[in-house]
């Protein structure tokens, strides 16, 4: 068994998991997402999704030698169960501030809340997860196309697509 660091633990715990995820694991991580967190505990992850912090706390926790998911396939799932639960609304923002992250979680909301039919060729879960973790970690300058990915994921997720785990 591995030894993990006091930061790595904490790191893990303040996403939500309640103990390191272990190699071959990431399906588990999702589930637990999707069935076992309490409200307010992942209203706290939307709230690291949507401020751009989910990144580096998922970069964190895979340098400590854990295995996670990536930012964008672990916000896509925090995303996704708020929405199952009812409750996906729009995050408030200051006036003018709306970073790469914020876009991209805007819109996965309006994907969401619409329930789009996709067309075939609009692009998988797996193609637009790297540019969505881009997004999410505010390295990505174009705030429309996170927003179009976000909406693209948001439809996806509605429609009962998960986001894929290897």
């Amino acid at each position: 068994m591995r030894t993990f660091t006091k930061t790595a633990i904490a790191v893990a715990a303040a996403l939500g998991a309640s103990a390191p995820i272990m190699a071959g694991d990431l399906q588990s991580e999702r589930d637990m997402v999707l069935r076992e967190l309490s409200g307010d505990k992942v209203a706290r992850r939307r709230s690291l999704c949507a401020t751009g912090k989910a990144a580096s706390a998922q970069a964190d926790i895979r340098a400590a030698g854990m295995e996670t998911l990536s930012a964008a396939a672990y916000c896509v799932t925090v995303l996704t169960r708020i929405g199952r639960d009812g409750s996906l609304g729009y995050v408030s923002v200051r006036k003018g501030e709306m970073p790469s992250s914020l876009q991209f979680d805007t819109g996965f909301v309006r994907g969401f809340s619409r329930r789009e039919v996709l067309r075939t060729d609009v692009p998988s879960m797996s193609a637009l997860l790297p540019v969505a973790d881009k997004c999410l970690g505010q390295q990505e300058p174009n705030g429309r196309l996170c927003n179009s990915v976000g909406y693209i994921l948001g439809a996806r997720a509605a429609q009962g697509e998960l986001v894929p785990v290897s």
